[in-house]
């Protein structure tokens, strides 16, 4: 009795679908009991609600996931473009179910991947697939870019402080109009910035839409939207809209002046957080955010001092978690890798265990090399088999010379192939653990921190550091990816006790 899983999609709300989730469902349960009568068993219907364009669907990952455990047998859709949208995806999927003997069904479409023509079909359905969501993106642009030229509001979510009717468009929302008025007033005649504007309608229980609370990079992008003074911008260009602004074109202005202003410092804060050491890879242990970098003036041309900073104290003040000095973090950081390398006992852990990961990869590439001689094998014999029907007569002299020819070519492509294969299994050995060598190897580090390009000390500090949890300034969390017995090595850094 066969196990069927089925995977139904839908790019957006059921009511404007032609089939819906459950009418999807429907209609391979009665392909199931048409085909296999009683003797099927459904295993489980995923279920996703999101374009075919990507593969972060929840629906889709656990169908992968049950797929790789071998959870069913058929994988059952209403047609392929609800798998994927994209040939590569979707061949990539085929190929990941066919190592686990899955076959997948189209119910609409006579494709069949138990077979090599049922394969080929569905290459070429993916391929129909992919053109018809490219065709239906570009005239999807085509109209929304004639829609804005004439004035219409696009599509998407509706701007703060309007709300979107039917026949007339963009309405203002008097409540909310009321709050944009507020902030324009503050920014550009109070002059106030943007955190102290969110701390100000924070306080007094103003909230946004969603029912969360402000902060500066909402009230930017609105102090920044030229939909406020009746336009509407499109691919980044301004258009004049049909609807009404909230604020007068010379408030408008002067905003964006100030903005203009600020830009590149705004509230007293330059953000660098792209040329810091370790963006991307440090996290708030308190709230789980991102941390950033920033640089914190200290006087009128005195320079700046650099910061790590909680993104969620940075934008909504909603967690308390310290400052972190970047200079001397990532001096630590990088004192501290210094330390592994003088630390012998730690380094022959990692020699022995990058030496049994290699070790595990010999078998693979000996069964290759073994493959290559026996096809060597079999060209020579051809070969041997082409000169003595030569000798006898049974072959002409251009034939058995064209002949061993193609094949002496063969067997020179095989061998050079069998080298290869011979080079990197000799490669995958590391020699004796070279005291020397690991201290050439610490000055080479030394060397390029202090001498390289920042892009490439991000990307060698990558390589040995996984994620920074800052837990307070005075203890941050390291984790380092090393091959070993301990993949994580955790390390206390301190951190500076001064605040910016």
């Amino acid at each position: 009795m066969p196990r069927i899983a089925f995977y139904t999609r839908i790019s957006t709300d059921e009511d404007h679908q032609k089939y819906s989730l459950d009418a999807q469902k429907d209609r391979l349960e009665a392909y199931c009991k048409s085909q296999y009568g009683d003797d099927w068993a459904l295993h489980k219907v995923y279920r996703d609600t999101e374009s075919g364009t990507h593969m972060n669907r929840p629906g889709l990952e656990e169908m992968l996931y049950d797929a790789s455990v071998k959870a069913f047998d058929v994988l059952l859709v209403f047609r392929v473009d609800r798998l994927s949208r994209k040939v590569r995806e979707l061949a990539q999927m085929v190929d990941e179910l066919t190592k686990q003997s899955i076959v997948l069904k189209s119910i609409t479409e006579p494709f069949d991947t138990a077979n090599a023509a049922g394969k080929m079909m569905l290459q070429m359905l993916g391929v129909f697939a992919e053109f018809e969501h490219a065709t239906i993106v570009e005239r999807t642009k085509v109209g929304m870019e004639k829609k804005a030229k004439g004035g219409d509001f696009v599509g998407g979510m509706v701007p703060y402080g309007y709300r979107l009717e039917p026949e007339q468009g963009l309405v203002a929302r008097e409540e909310e109009a009321l709050v944009v008025k507020k902030m324009f007033q503050m920014y550009a005649l109070g002059r106030e910035g943007t955190q102290t504007i969110c701390k100000k309608l924070n306080g007094s229980g103003c909230r946004r839409r969603s029912g969360k609370k402000w902060d500066k990079r909402v009230i930017i992008n609105i102090l920044r939207n030229p939909v406020y003074v009746g336009k509407l911008r499109w691919r980044e260009v301004v258009y004049e809209g049909n609807h009404d602004g909230i604020v007068s074109e010379v408030l408008f202005s002067q905003a964006q002046e100030i903005l203009d202003q600020r830009r590149e410092d705004v509230s007293g804060r330059r953000w660098n957080n792209g040329s810091r050491l370790l963006s991307g890879l440090m996290k708030c242990k308190r709230c789980g955010r991102p941390m950033v970098g920033i640089s914190c003036h200290r006087k009128k041309d005195a320079g700046s001092i650099p910061y790590y900073v909680c993104t969620k104290r940075l934008s909504t003040h909603d967690c308390d978690q310290d400052y972190v000095r970047a200079d001397l973090l990532e001096a630590g950081i990088v004192q501290d890798i210094k330390a592994m390398f003088q630390d012998e006992d730690l380094m022959a852990r990692i020699w022995a265990e990058a030496n049994r990961r290699l070790d595990s990869e010999k078998p693979d590439l000996t069964k290759d090399i073994r493959r290559v001689e026996a096809q060597m094998a079999d060209v020579r014999a051809r070969v041997d088999r082409y000169l003595e029907a030569f000798e006898t007569g049974k072959l002409d002299a251009d034939t058995c010379n064209g002949k061993v020819r193609d094949l002496k070519a063969r067997l020179a492509e095989l061998e050079a192939e069998r080298t290869d294969l011979e080079e990197r299994r000799e490669r995958l050995s590391l020699p004796e653990m070279d005291r020397e060598f690991l201290r050439k190897t610490l000055a080479d580090f030394e060397e390029v921190l202090a001498s390289a390009e920042n892009a490439k000390k991000k990307h060698l500090l990558r390589q040995l550091v996984k994620k920074v949890l800052v837990h307070s300034r005075d203890t941050v969390e390291v984790w380092y990816g090393l091959p070993g017995p301990d993949p994580a090595r955790i390390a206390g850094i301190m951190a500076p006790r001064t605040q910016p």
